[in-house]
């Protein structure tokens, strides 16, 4: 019997599962947060809609970040924001690329020297 990876974590995530997706055999065991943040930041990843998938910077900020999964009262402000701040924040996701690219190039430069 074949499973898909993605519709197993989804159900497992789902019906409060998310424990048992953890290695049993990994020495030191993550927290509920710590491990909450990676499988919702797993999923978004896997959206079957391209264009919902975050960047890989923003996977970043996800991962890092002790606020995500963001709390329940922003993700309601969250839904109320406007078409100027979404598009000011895709102007940003646009710079970060280019700092990114501007780093690996400083960073090829460098290893070459």
């Amino acid at each position: 019997m074949q499973v898909n990876m993605v519709d197993w974590l989804k159900m497992m995530v789902g019906s409060r599962r998310s424990e048992e997706v953890v290695d049993p055999n990994i020495e030191t065991k993550p927290s509920t947060r710590a491990l909450k943040r990676a499988l919702l930041t797993a999923l978004r990843c896997v959206d079957p809609d391209s264009d919902k998938r975050p960047k890989m910077s923003q996977v970043v900020r996800m991962l890092e970040s002790e606020e995500y999964p963001i709390p329940r009262e922003d993700r309601r402000h969250r839904r109320k924001t406007s078409s100027t701040e979404i598009e000011s924040q895709r102007e940003n996701s646009d710079t970060d690329k280019s700092e990114s690219q501007e780093s690996r190039l400083e960073s090829r430069k460098s290893q070459q020297t």
